[in-house]
């Protein structure tokens, strides 16, 4: 069985995360700048990680509202993806000058703080399979690497990507045959393999690119 579920708080270590369930979350930007500064290694070419609200209850992502860091009154506004991502600046200023992420939600239940290891560009619609590889190889190591020594040695392997879609869209191999439909698209190196596919390409880009591991 696969998996592609987001990272898990304990894998991240220290950073504490509480649940939105007054309409706002108040957190310490530093927490975020150093898991992003492990993405920025020069090893890691198309990987980083991707900072989510989902509501408790649904799973799904909490409808963000605004977002905004503040210290001490200096305001800096946070885009907001069409996926709903967080997309944070890369600030070592506002890590050190201790700034609070403010984010505020119209979900009535609470929304829980996660992040998910995903591709940093997925602007086309057609991948060969020798950039698949090769993005599978770096999540990877990305994920050894954020889990450590001892947490590497519990890790499951990536087996694959998955790409995430806001609607059902066909994937077809770059022969023209049909591959897949749906929402969540998985190709394992297995398949790849198997299938002897050169490459996959969509009816649409995907809103994201997650690796795929065994559970």
């Amino acid at each position: 069985m696969f998996n592609n579920h987001f990272i898990k708080v304990v894998l991240l270590s220290s950073l504490l995360v509480p649940s939105l369930s007054a309409q706002e979350l108040v957190v310490g930007y530093d927490g975020f700048y150093n898991r992003i500064k492990n993405s920025k290694k020069e090893q890691y070419v198309n990987t980083k990680i991707g900072v989510f609200l989902n509501n408790s209850q649904t799973g799904k992502h909490c409808q963000i509202e605004n977002a905004f860091i503040n210290f001490e009154g200096e305001i800096t506004d946070v885009e907001v993806a069409a996926d709903s991502e967080l997309l944070l600046p890369f600030s070592k200023q506002l890590r050190d000058d201790k700034a609070q992420l403010h984010v505020n939600v119209t979900d009535s239940a609470s929304c829980d703080l996660a992040f998910q290891i995903m591709t940093t560009e997925n602007n086309t619609a057609e991948y060969s399979t020798l950039t698949l590889v090769k993005q599978i190889e770096e999540f990877d190591l990305f994920l050894g690497n954020m889990a450590g020594y001892f947490g590497r040695m519990n890790l499951p392997a990536t087996v694959g990507v998955q790409f995430i879609f806001d609607e059902t869209v066909d994937a077809y191999t770059t022969s023209g045959n049909l591959f897949k439909s749906g929402k969540q698209i998985s190709l394992s190196q297995d398949e790849i393999i198997r299938d002897k596919i050169a490459g996959i390409k969509f009816s649409k880009q995907p809103l994201r690119i997650v690796p795929l591991t065994e559970i």
